[in-house]
């Protein structure tokens, strides 16, 4: 796209886009924090709490004043206790019903297993040694003093605490099987009365039981209670459903972390319940948590979650992108204003010589960063690290330079578009498929978002700021499988209509500048494809491949417009590139990524989106783009340019097609159709039979995606479709013909059937 048609668009749409965070991007950056605008996914509190599990358990004995005085010095926001209760009926501070893990019970009372504690009474429990199997269990933080530590009563869990923390630091208290213990609630109630802190806003009091929690909603109106979740208990439940229900009692939900996924945090925040996930031990986990938006962690290292919120760090993962043989686009996103540093290395544990790049991080790119990193080796694999300083916490990938320009490398790419759309919104399955097959790149072929549908991250669809298109990104960047493949290898992103809206054509909607930003904010671009919003350009892999990644949407005539000699999807200077490309490629193959298809009709009657006009569909249909398409065709058959692959997606269903565009009996190009993996699942329909197209495979009705390997020295190249699982669906061997590396272009192969599927076998 060019910059004028930019211009002329954003003063068109001003008023509906980007007036509304004008005033935001005025403001200093120092001073700003981004708006998601009306996402779900952040949090409904003014600070993400802290919780200390069983006190900073990983430095210390879990439940000892020790472990509690670390959470306190690390600070943490809450000390977390867990209640069990003795044979007389006295409450202390213990995770397990038994006695037999975190004492020395089985030592001293020999004859009493299982070690239940409701077999014990205080005086019996408190001559046991609650510290010395810390040390046994952690030798490289073993301390003298944790030996003949005591089991703490809730009592003396409250004095310590209250005197401690200064008043700052607040009680997390569990009842642990209630059911075991009758009358439970009704002393911790009387307990925390005898302290006055029935009213201090520092006690929350969590259960897995909803019956304990409804007794003490019944004896203590006031406090907050939050209803703790494992697996099974929300196993085949409808979370908004379950969630609506709680409220009556419940001020927020502790789901175990796996269960914390976009969905998990709408249903929680949209019925006015924290979200408080357990138990959380890793920083990434952290990270990943906090980009859902939770608003409180349980964790064994509180000082390592206090760091993340205190200092910047990088949110939603890294990734490189428009890799050549010499360079490469890196992208992270901070939580906030910071210097981005990356570090690149051709060694992953950076001992080599590094190349240092950094980048702003402030308000008006929410925080994203793009570098251009020049200089590099072909055919090397290089790693990176980027830190938000000045925190500490890294993310690392890597990704793989072309080979050079001469060379004939074997390649494997995988592909697939539409993610976050219908409904379906992460987590995917299909990206963890796809980085376990470690390609050498991912193309990424358009509808990253769906701008334009309901999910967590825009519950009132369309998205009309930029706050909105940002929000979009982050959502699906919580997946975890997302940010695995993105930071496993280069990847190359195109868009299509849900980057803005729905067959949208960009000179003519007035979202189209602000879905360009956020697209071009959240994907690494090259200065040469983001040059005058372009977008198109061209990448090799050596000999083997040339890739024309195209432009479908930022030139295009509205697709209401007639088809005739005059209507264009891709524009006379981008046209004009594409067939200059394809005539002096000696690439083995020639790759070009289109963002809609060619002989599936797409869109709507009298609202064709893609290439096809679909008359086989609705024989009055005068819309579509065929004579555009019908001009690329006739100059790949009449300049004999062979090897030609489409790429796409879009219309959520597999789907491989041969094209005898001039009816000789000879395969002029091919199509090669993946999707959808994440967005509504449909049925392969019928062709539209204008450029002779053949149906070597289609199958619709689940995830999927592409993957294409280019063998050079057996003259091959395979296309295989895969499911969410990594499962092959069909796999399909193509001979490729010569090529003539002298006059750059392709000589006539002897079989005039060269072309034709080789080896084909459908799973």
């Amino acid at each position: 796209m060019k910059r004028s048609l930019i211009a002329g668009l954003a003063s068109v749409s001003l008023s509906l886009s980007l007036a509304p965070v004008l005033p935001v991007l005025a403001v200093p950056s120092q001073s700003v924090t981004t708006e998601n605008g009306q996402s779900t996914l952040r949090p409904i509190v003014n600070k993400v709490d802290v919780i200390a599990h069983r006190g900073a358990s990983a430095y210390g004995p879990e439940h000892t004043f020790p472990a509690y005085k670390k959470a306190i010095q690390m600070k943490a926001d809450y000390v977390e206790l867990d209640l069990q209760m003795t044979k007389d009926g006295q409450l202390i501070a213990m995770h397990d019903e038994s006695l037999a893990r975190t004492t020395n019970a089985k030592e001293l009372y020999p004859d009493r297993a299982p070690w239940s504690v409701k077999d014990f009474t205080l005086e019996e429990i408190q001559r046991l040694d609650a510290g010395s199997w810390f040390n046994k269990a952690n030798p490289n933080l073993a301390r003298k003093e944790y030996a003949g530590l005591k089991v703490p009563t809730l009592d003396e869990a409250i004095q310590f605490v209250k005197q401690n923390g200064n008043g700052k630091v607040g009680l997390y208290i569990e009842t642990k099987a209630p059911n075991v213990y009758p009358g439970m609630e009704e002393k911790l109630i009387d307990t925390l009365k005898k302290y006055n802190l029935l009213n201090n806003g520092h006690i929350m009091l969590q259960s897995f039981s909803e019956e304990s929690l409804r007794k003490l909603k019944t004896l203590a109106p006031n406090l907050p209670l939050v209803q703790l979740y494992s697996k099974d208990m929300l196993q085949g439940k409808d979370v908004y459903q379950e969630f609506k229900r709680i409220s009556d009692y419940a001020a927020g939900v502790g789901p175990t972390q796996s269960l914390v996924v976009p969905k998990l945090i709408e249903a929680a925040h949209q019925n006015h319940l924290v979200v408080h996930p357990y138990t959380v031990n890793k920083q990434d986990d952290m990270v990943a948590l906090l980009s859902l938006g939770v608003d409180g962690e349980f964790t064994n290292n509180p000082d390592q979650l206090v760091e993340l919120l205190d200092k910047p760090f990088i949110s939603h993962g890294v990734a490189s992108g428009d890799v050549t043989d010499t360079s490469a686009v890196l992208w992270a996103r901070a939580s906030g204003p910071a210097n981005v540093k990356f570090e690149i290395s051709s060694d992953k544990n950076f001992k080599n010589k590094s190349i240092v790049k950094t980048g702003q991080a402030d308000a008006e790119h929410d925080f994203t960063v793009n570098v251009n990193v020049a200089g590099l080796k072909a055919d090397t694999t290089y790693y990176y690290r980027a830190q938000a300083v000045p925190g500490k916490y890294t993310v690392s990938g890597s990704f793989k330079t072309a080979p050079n320009k001469n060379s004939l490398k074997p390649l494997t790419m995988v592909w697939g578009g539409d993610t976050g759309g219908q409904g379906e919104i992460p987590p995917f399955k299909s990206f963890e498929a796809m980085a376990s097959l470690n390609p050498d790149f991912f193309l990424f072929s358009g509808d990253t978002i769906y701008a334009d549908n309901k999910t967590p991250a825009v519950p009132n669809p369309p998205s009309t700021t930029v706050q909105d298109f940002w929000a979009k990104y982050k959502e699906n960047r919580t997946d975890a499988g997302l940010r695995t493949l993105l930071q496993k290898t280069g990847t190359f992103s195109i868009w299509d209509d849900h980057e803005v809206s729905n067959d949208f054509s960009g000179p003519s909607n007035p979202l189209t500048p602000t879905g360009l930003r956020a697209f071009e904010n959240y994907w690494p671009i090259s200065g040469e494809r983001s040059s005058a919003d372009k977008l198109y350009h061209k990448y090799s892999w050596g000999k083997t491949m040339d890739m024309m990644i195209l432009n479908n949407r930022g030139y295009r005539d509205p697709n209401t417009k007639v088809d005739g000699p005059d209507k264009t999807m891709l524009g006379e200077e981008q046209l004009k590139w594409l067939e200059q490309q394809l005539l002096e490629s000696d690439a083995q193959v020639k790759l070009v990524a289109t963002s809609v298809p060619i002989s599936i009709p797409t869109g709507s009657q009298n609202h064709r989106d893609g290439w096809a006009n679909g008359n086989n569909v609705n024989p009055n249909d005068p819309t579509g783009y065929e004579n555009e398409f019908r001009k690329i065709s006739d100059f790949i058959v009449e300049k004999g340019i062979k090897n030609v692959y489409f790429v796409t997606t879009d219309v959520h269903f597999a789907d491989i097609i041969q094209y005898d565009a001039n009816h000789d009996g000879k395969a002029d190009y091919h199509e090669l159709v993946s999707g959808p993996l994440g967005a509504v699942k449909v049925k392969p329909g019928t062709l539209d039979p204008t450029f002779g197209p053949k149906r070597l495979y289609a199958e619709g009705d689940f995830f999927n995606f592409g993957v294409f390997r280019i063998d050079p020295k057996q003259n091959e190249a395979t296309v295989e479709i895969r499911d969410e699982s990594g499962k092959v669906h069909f796999s399909n061997t193509f001979q490729l013909e010569r090529v003539n590396t002298n006059n750059n272009h392709q000589n006539q192969h002897d079989n005039n059937n060269q072309g034709q599927h080789g080896n084909n076998e459908q799973h």
